[in-house]
């Protein structure tokens, strides 16, 4: 492999100018720009990765932070995240909190210790006091989940124009008997969901207790699964259920067919975050799709950004839309059924 003396004199130019190119600092003439980078491609000369960073003060790493990598919606988000980083030059150092606040915390101070270059942060719960740290160090980007108060960028789903689309949907299918299915209390997005979903039985004439709303702490397959067969159980069954996640859909489904339910005839069901997963199912899952891919492109560009930048202020803030996604899963409520 070339070295960066050897291109400086096929380039017939000083080191410094060679350093100047590979590193986009200090002034170099297009015509020295273009020699160098010539000589660079002819030579095979690869710049080392770890000094530019060490010249910079960089580590050309980023947190990437979840509440949980075993739900599929944070796995593919990550994975966006990563791919648009390393096409970047950066690489990931992926924090799994666990909606534990307390390993939030220590991930957050793991962070500053390996001096990363900027996080990328769904945050557990409703505070900030384990991310405030971060923000006066590097540039943070919150995504899905928002902390109202914290001056930082973010990028975010719109959960409540997702929950009211989901229920409208079934509302037009003509079910009025509907029981709403959710877990993780905490999370700002799942309330937004439920909010949503409430307008949407407002705006229908019906009043708000009308819509059973079940929601608890447990894994999110355990809570669809449990929920359902408790609701089977009893003498008046709802006709739907709206679950506010894909894998909570999936436990409903399980459960339903089950105890030998005929899907979706006698029970119609709406996931949420169209996990690849979703229209593999028996019935294939009507869902609102999250736009994962955007999602995570966009908190990975605007991260760099920030980092080349010094993550300037104003913060920016952008909210995506989520596309209701019509499948199998639902149908009309036949009278009396």
């Amino acid at each position: 492999m070339a070295t960066i003396k050897e291109v400086a004199a096929h380039a017939g130019v000083s080191v410094a100018t060679v350093s100047r190119v590979v590193n986009k600092n200090g002034y170099v003439s297009e015509d020295l720009r273009l020699r160098v980078t010539e000589a660079m491609h002819l030579l095979d000369y690869k710049p080392s990765a770890l000094a530019r960073s060490l010249r910079r003060q960089e580590s050309l790493t980023v947190g990437v932070l979840v509440p949980g990598l075993n739900q599929p919606f944070f796995a593919a988000l990550v994975t966006i995240i990563q791919t648009t980083l390393f096409a970047a030059g950066y690489r990931i150092i992926i924090c799994s909190s666990e909606e534990s606040s307390d390993d939030e915390a220590a991930y957050v101070d793991m962070l500053i210790r390996q001096r990363v270059d900027g996080a990328i942060i769904a945050p557990t719960g409703r505070s900030s006091e384990a991310i405030t740290p971060l923000l006066s160090k590097i540039p943070v980007i919150l995504i899905d989940r928002d902390l109202p108060n914290l001056p930082v960028n973010r990028i975010l789903a719109n959960n409540f124009q997702g929950g009211y689309d989901a229920m409208e949907h079934l509302l037009r299918l003509g079910h009025r008997d509907i029981a709403l299915i959710g877990a993780q209390p905490h999370s700002a997005s799942m309330d937004q969901r439920i909010h949503g979903a409430r307008r949407a039985i407002a705006d229908a004439g019906m009043a708000a207790n009308s819509l059973r709303t079940l929601i608890s702490e447990r894994s999110e397959f355990d809570v669809g699964y449990a929920f359902t067969r408790d609701l089977l159980r009893r003498k008046r069954r709802p006709t739907a259920v709206f679950a506010l996640t894909d894998v909570i859909a999936i436990g409903v489904l399980h459960a339903a067919a089950e105890v030998g339910l005929k899907l979706p005839d006698e029970l119609s069901v709406v996931g949420f975050d169209d996990i690849p997963l979703s229209s593999y199912l028996i019935p294939s899952l009507t869902t609102v799709a999250q736009p994962i891919n955007r999602m995570g492109e966009a908190a990975a560009d605007l991260l760099l950004s920030r980092i080349k930048e010094g993550h300037p202020e104003p913060f920016e803030s952008l909210l995506l839309d989520m596309k209701l996604m019509l499948r199998a899963s639902t149908v009309h409520h036949r009278r009396g059924a």
